[in-house]
């Protein structure tokens, strides 16, 4: 697990975040509704950390993570920033040269390393597109700078003039984490970076994501579903379920001491490394919550084997129960839960 946050500062602190989709149907594709991808979230990135953002498919994760770096428009919520100088920037009130200059703070490593390089590029070019567009460097300079990016997640400065279908996928996840890196950001979205590799690769992608958050200070929001590799990065996890946050606090908490059903239920599947222990796997009756039509009162309860009939009418608020230690559950100080 990790322990890198060392300045306690909040870097970004996103309130009461949502983001709706419309529904479009007809020739006139009237809008009949909305998918709450992400419904009321709030959270703290201290600088220097790791906070992980975990949940099923289609919880919200990575629509949350492209929301606060403005790839794509918030619905509703506050997003602010500290920036260099200590200034608080108000993240959904920037426009032109504002908001690119923000770009240069806040960067996005993709899921998927063989669709988000394009394969018209040369390495050169892809890792130096930053550079040219924000003009921090040109000519020589921007190539030894390239060079010195490459070396950095490991791979050759002769890699320069190839093509993105002449690597493997670990090696082209690290071409991404270059480009990331070129712009020297203090915050860094990590959308499921690893997930398309190997397990081998997996390894050897996390320790360099670990190295570089130790050399240059990154925050990283870490999302994922893999919780063995949550374990091993994050400093604070935050559970997502049908576009909320469930259940929110530091990564030892969390896996010895979960609050929240649904979090004891992705622990359970967690696999056992000892083959002489049995694992009891928790497995979630009924399918997940619709984010178009979600359940009136705790979105967990149709799935949830402690519901009752409050779960069904009245929706739990995020609430601290101990330090530190958050969570979207009207009974989370009666329920005694399996960690790991």
């Amino acid at each position: 697990m990790s322990s890198h946050a060392t300045a306690h500062v909040p870097l970004m602190i996103v309130q009461n975040l949502s983001k709706h989709f419309p529904i479009r149907r007809g020739l006139l594709k009237r809008t009949v509704g909305y998918v709450r991808a992400v419904d009321d979230v709030s959270f703290t990135i201290l600088s220097g950390e790791t906070l992980a953002l975990v949940g099923e498919s289609g919880c919200g994760k990575t629509t949350t993570g492209r929301c606060i770096i403005r790839l794509i428009e918030p619905t509703d919520g506050q997003i602010t920033y500290r920036d260099d100088d200590g200034n608080i920037i108000p993240l959904r009130q920037l426009k032109g040269q504002q908001l690119k200059d923000f770009r240069r703070q806040a960067q996005i490593i993709f899921q998927d390393p063989y669709s988000s390089l394009d394969p018209r590029m040369s390495v050169a070019n892809i890792v130096g597109e930053p550079l040219a567009i924000h003009q921090t460097e040109s000519g020589s300079a921007l190539s030894d700078r390239v060079v010195q990016l490459l070396k950095s997640v490991g791979l050759q400065g002769d890699h320069l003039r190839r093509y993105p279908h002449s690597f493997s996928g670990g090696q082209r996840q690290r071409i991404g984490i270059a480009r990331s890196l070129a712009l020297k950001p203090r915050l860094i979205v990590c959308d499921e970076p690893v997930s398309a590799l190997d397990v081998s690769i997996q390894a050897q992608v996390i320790n360099l994501l670990e190295d570089l958050q130790a050399e240059h200070g990154l925050a990283y929001l870490f999302i994922s579903h893999d919780l063995g590799v949550v374990y091993q990065i994050s400093d604070r996890v935050a559970v997502m379920y049908v576009g909320r946050i469930v259940e929110l606090a530091k990564t030892e908490d969390v896996f010895k001491h979960p609050l929240h059903p649904y979090t004891e239920a992705l622990l359970s599947a967690l696999p056992v490394p000892d083959p002489r222990k049995h694992s009891s796997r928790i497995v979630l009756e009924g399918e997940v919550a619709n984010p178009a039509n979600p359940p009136a009162g705790c979105p967990f309860h149709p799935r949830c084997r402690y519901a009752k009939d409050i779960c069904k009418h009245e929706a739990p608020p995020l609430r601290s129960v101990e330090p530190e230690h958050f969570v979207s559950c009207h009974f989370a100080e009666e329920l005694h839960l399996r960690g790991r």
